[in-house]
C-alpha cells in the first residue's frame, strides 16, 4: 500500500506543531541525534586518523595481479598504472588482438590474456597461463573489471540481452573469482570487484545493469563474510558515474530502438513516438547530471583497494552532486525516491526541449 503523502503531511504538520508540547519525544530526539552525531564523528574520525597513521601501500615486489576487462577504460589504465610500478599484471582482455590489448603488450611488466569472462575455458586457460608465467612471484590479486551496459526499459530488452548482461557483470565475475580464489588463498592475497553506486538503487533505462550490481554487491557481501578467517581480503570498489567507453552506451539511440523494434507487435505498439523519445532523450541527460570526467580518479580507488595494507570493505568515489543523489535514493522511501526519479527526468526533458526549441510537456 503506497503512503498516503496527505496523511503523511497532517501528521508532520501536527508533531511541527505539538514538538514543545511533547516533552518525552523532545528528550529522545534529542538523545538519539546526539548520539548519531557523536557516533559519526568518532568513526569519520577514527577512520582519518587510522588512514593516516597505519595505512601504507603494499609493495609490489615479488607480486602478481590478474584483471580483467583490459581493452579499454579503468582496467586498460589500472594495468598501466599497477605495470610501471613493478608488478607484473596478467591484463585479460576481451580481444587479444584489440587496439588497447597491443598497446598493453608493448609494455613492460604486462601478460595479455585472451580472457572473454563469459567463457570457463578462456578463464581456465587463464589460470594456466597464470601460473605458468608466475615464476617466484606470488598471485597478490584479481581485480575484477570486466562489464557491460545495455541501456532501454526492461519491457523492451529482449531476454537474451540481460542474460548477456548477468553473465558479463555477475557470472563473469563469480567464474574468475572462484577459479583464482586457490591461488589468492595461498598469498593471502585479495579479491577485488568493480561494482556501481547503482548496485544501491534502480534507475529506468538502466535496469538490466543495475540488477547486476545488486547481484555484485551481494555476491561480494556474502564472499567477504565467508572468508573471514581464510587470510584473504575482499574489496569492492563503486565508482561514481565516469565517461567511459561503456557509458556512451546510454544515450546510443540507435541500439536502443534496435532491442525495443525485436519486441512483439502489441509491446511496441504500447509506446507512441513521444514517449520513445521521451525515455530515450532522458536518459544521458540523467547520467550526464552527475558523471565525472577524470578516470584516474576512478582507477585511484582501484589501485587503493589493491595496494592499501588494511583495504576497506568498500571504495567510493569522493563526495559531490552526483554521490549526494546516490545516498538519499538509497535511503530514502520508495515512493519519495520513485517521485525524484520522475522529478529529474522532468527536468531533463524541460532541457532538452527547450534546447530543440520545443516548449510543451
Amino acid at each position: 500500500m503506497r503512503t498516503s503523502w496527505v496523511l503523511f503531511s497532517v501528521f508532520l504538520w501536527v508533531f511541527w506543531r505539538l514538538w514543545d508540547a511533547l516533552v518525552p519525544l523532545h528528550v529522545v530526539g534529542t538523545v538519539l541525534g546526539c548520539a548519531w552525531l557523536i557516533g559519526a564523528l568518532s568513526y569519520v574520525l577514527s577512520h582519518l586518523f587510522w588512514k593516516y597513521v597505519f595505512v601504507t601501500s603494499v609493495s609490489s615486489d615479488g607480486k602478481a595481479v590478474v584483471i580483467t576487462g583490459c581493452d579499454t577504460g579503468f582496467g586498460h589504465r589500472l594495468t598501466k598504472r599497477l605495470s610501471r610500478d613493478g608488478f607484473l599484471v596478467f591484463a585479460g582482455c576481451l580481444s587479444s588482438t584489440s587496439d588497447g590489448a597491443k598497446q598493453l603488450r608493448a609494455s613492460s611488466n604486462v601478460e595479455v590474456l585472451q580472457l572473454d569472462v563469459t567463457k570457463q575455458e578462456q578463464v581456465d586457460d587463464a589460470l594456466h597461463a597464470v601460473k605458468k608465467h608466475l615464476g617466484a612471484r606470488e598471485l597478490w590479486s584479481v581485480v575484477a573489471n570486466a562489464g557491460v551496459l545495455r541501456s532501454g526499459l526492461l519491457e523492451w530488452l529482449s531476454m537474451d540481452t540481460i542474460v548477456d548482461v548477468f553473465d558479463v557483470n555477475v557470472f563473469g565475475v563469480l567464474r574468475v573469482t572462484k577459479t583464482f580464489l586457490p591461488l589468492l588463498k595461498r598469498s593471502k592475497g585479495r579479491v577485488v570487484t568493480v561494482a556501481s553506486p547503482l548496485g544501491h538503487f534502480t534507475l529506468p533505462m538502466l535496469a538490466s545493469y543495475c540488477m547486476t550490481k545488486h547481484a555484485t554487491v551481494s555476491m561480494m557481501d556474502a564472499l567477504r563474510r565467508e572468508c573471514i578467517g581464510k587470510g584473504i581480503d575482499v574489496v569492492t570498489v563503486e565508482p561514481s558515474s565516469y565517461r567511459t567507453a561503456m557509458f556512451t552506451m546510454i544515450s546510443t539511440t540507435n541500439a536502443i530502438m534496435r532491442e525495443f523494434e525485436k519486441q512483439p507487435a502489441e509491446v511496441v505498439a504500447d509506446y507512441s513516438l513521444e514517449e520513445v523519445e521521451q525515455w530515450t532523450g532522458t536518459t544521458g541527460g540523467i547520467f550526464d547530471a552527475g558523471v565525472r570526467e577524470d578516470l584516474e580518479e576512478a582507477v585511484d580507488l582501484i589501485e587503493k583497494a589493491v595496494r592499501e595494507t588494511y583495504p576497506k570493505a568498500r571504495y567510493r568515489s569522493p563526495w559531490s552532486l552526483g554521490r549526494l543523489y546516490v545516498s538519499c535514493m538509497s535511503s530514502l522511501p520508495s515512493e519519495a525516491a520513485d517521485v525524484i526519479v520522475h522529478i529529474t527526468r522532468q527536468v531533463q526533458l524541460r532541457r532538452k526541449w527547450k534546447n530543440a526549441g520545443r516548449f510543451k510537456l
